[in-house]
This record gives structure tokens, C-alpha cells and sequence, in this order.
């Protein structure tokens, strides 16, 4: 058994709707409970399974009241050749996108998360994760759409690749998911990495995609924005790690909904489960941009009015088990 409990206290001041101050949940990582576990079959093979919930740790209330399991479900089989896995499963871009970003793609201090829009995971979903070699590591997915006809409306492909290497940390990720109709229209991109130097790293962060605004369980195609984003993190002493980041957003649909964020963070460990973190930031939102700070949890944000920007702080804790 398993979890990350994590809980904050945000302010925000979103032009043209005005300052707002709550607690809530996921402001560095979702919080959620969950129980893994894997048997060993013989001749190499092993069997393994993940059943995790996500929680709302201000109430007690389940992430999702409608499922049993919200963030995954799945079984399967892994050997020396890889891990193939059936059922319900975090996206691979979801995995990934924390790994470009000083912030951890979490806290209002992520623009990479705070203007991306994408699929967190999927249904009827089947995986194979690759073991690495020489540094690499792959993996690739279809989920099942579910639908009659066409046969393959609302499937979803994933896939990515990866590289870590010493200090040195690259990836990419994709996803394509179809239409009611079987066309596919939305598509997402993340890529970037990260290079150690003694006590300071270096993270840059690209996301592209096409679906911003879009609800993906009906798949409604939006338009193409890229987001770019440079952080960085020193660490002073081995509990205290202080970060900062700036980021990007440009709207490709030609009507300049362009944003940009500054950030600055503080994540002090009060031991290896037990984690106080705090940031500050500064979204400025271009034309009819709508950009809010998102932090990780699944809240209703302080969206500011359209061009209009948001002043953000906050102070957590998360606890890991």
C-alpha cells in the first residue's frame, strides 16, 4: 500500500475577478492511495498490478465519486524483454512532462502544466514498457475508444522515448487520439530534458498542441499553441532546494492569445517522506488569453478575465508513504 497526501494553502489575484486565498489538495502532486504489487511466476516472468484512487485531502472526497479506482487499474505482465500492461493507466505524457521542469510539473510555479491541455490517462488501455538499454527506455499504447462505429472512433496512440545518462536527461512524448468519426484531430507533444551540474540543474520544457480547450472524452479539436519553458534548481544543503523558472505560450491560431510566467520556489525536506514546499509567481495573460494557476490538483481555478493576468502564492505539505 501506498499514497502521497498533499495539501496547501493558495492566494491568487486574477485581473477582472479579484483575489481569492483556500485550501487545497495536489498543489505539488496529485494525492492519491493506491495499492501495487507483483508475483513472481517463474522462468523470468512476473505478474503486476497498480489499483490507485485519487483523494481531495481539504475534505475526504474521492478525486472521481463515480470510480473505484480513478487514476489506475490495470494488470500485467513483465520479463527481461519489457512490461506489458491492460486496463486503465496513466498517460505516458502525464509520466513525462514533470521531468522538464524544475518545478516537478506540479505547483501554480509549472507554466508547462498551467497552459498545457491534455489527456492525464486513459480507458482500455494497452502498454508495453521496454527495459533499458544503453540508457533508453521506450514505451507504446493504444487505448480502445470503445465505440461501434467506426471501430477505432476516440482510440488513442501514445508513445515515447527517453535517455538518462549520467547528469544528462532527454525525452519525448506524443499522443493522437481520433474523433467520434475515426479522423484523428487532436494531437500532443512534450519534449525536453534536464543536465546536472554539481549542485545546480537545468530543465528546459516544449509542449505543442492542438487541443487546447477540447474535451477529450468527446474529442473536440481546439487550436495549435506551443509553450516553452526554462527552469532551473539549486540545491544548498541536502534538505533545502530552491527553484525558478520563466516561461511562454504562443497561439499559433493566429489571434496572438500569447502568455508568460515567472516563477520562484522553495522545497525544504523535513525527512525522506515528509516534503515543505512554497512558490510565487507572476501569469500574464496577451489579447484573450485565459491562462489560470493550476497547481495539480483537480481544483476550479482563479481564471482571470481574457488578456488579464494572475498574481499567485502558496505554502504545502506533502507526505509520501
Amino acid at each position: 500500500m501506498y499514497g502521497i497526501l498533499d495539501t496547501y494553502v493558495g492566494y491568487t489575484n486574477a485581473g477582472g475577478k479579484g483575489a481569492q486565498t483556500a485550501m487545497q489538495s495536489g498543489g505539488l502532486s496529485a494525492s492519491r492511495v493506491g495499492i501495487r504489487g507483483s508475483e513472481d511466476l517463474g522462468g523470468g516472468i512476473h505478474a503486476t498490478f497498480d489499483l490507485e484512487n485519487g483523494i481531495l485531502t481539504n475534505s475526504g472526497a474521492a478525486t472521481d465519486p463515480t470510480l473505484a479506482f480513478s487514476r489506475n487499474a490495470w494488470v500485467g505482465l513483465g520479463s527481461q524483454y519489457g512490461e506489458v500492461r491492460l486496463g486503465r493507466q496513466n498517460s505516458t505524457l502525464l509520466l513525462m512532462h514533470g521531468k522538464f521542469d524544475a518545478f516537478s510539473g506540479g505547483t501554480y510555479g509549472s507554466f508547462l502544466h498551467n497552459a498545457s491541455t491534455f489527456a492525464f490517462r486513459y480507458d482500455n488501455m494497452i502498454t508495453y514498457w521496454s527495459p533499458n538499454v544503453a540508457g533508453f527506455t521506450f514505451s507504446a499504447g493504444v487505448s480502445l475508444g470503445g465505440k461501434t462505429s467506426p471501430h477505432d472512433a476516440l482510440n488513442a496512440y501514445v508513445g515515447s522515448i527517453e535517455y538518462q545518462r549520467g547528469p544528462l536527461y532527454l525525452g519525448v512524448s506524443h499522443a493522437e487520439q481520433n474523433g467520434a468519426n475515426g479522423e484523428i484531430n487532436t494531437k500532443t507533444t512534450f519534449a525536453g530534458g534536464s543536465y546536472q551540474f554539481g549542485a545546480m540543474t537545468w530543465y528546459f520544457g516544449y509542449y505543442r498542441g492542438n487541443n487546447l480547450g477540447s474535451n477529450t472524452a468527446t474529442n473536440v479539436e481546439g487550436k495549435y499553441h506551443s509553450v516553452y519553458e526554462l527552469s532551473a534548481g539549486y540545491r544548498f544543503t541536502p534538505a533545502l532546494r530552491v527553484v525558478g523558472g520563466v516561461g511562454y505560450a504562443q497561439d499559433s491560431s493566429g489571434q496572438q492569445n500569447n502568455a508568460g510566467e515567472v516563477s520562484l520556489g522553495a522545497f525544504y525536506s523535513l525527512s525522506k517522506r515528509t516534503l515543505l514546499y512554497g512558490t510565487v509567481e507572476r501569469l500574464v495573460n496577451r489579447h484573450g488569453a485565459t491562462y489560470a494557476l493550476m497547481a495539480n490538483g483537480p481544483i476550479t481555478p482563479n481564471t482571470p478575465a481574457r488578456g488579464e493576468g494572475v498574481t499567485g502564492a502558496q505554502i504545502g505539505i506533502q507526505h509520501s508513504f
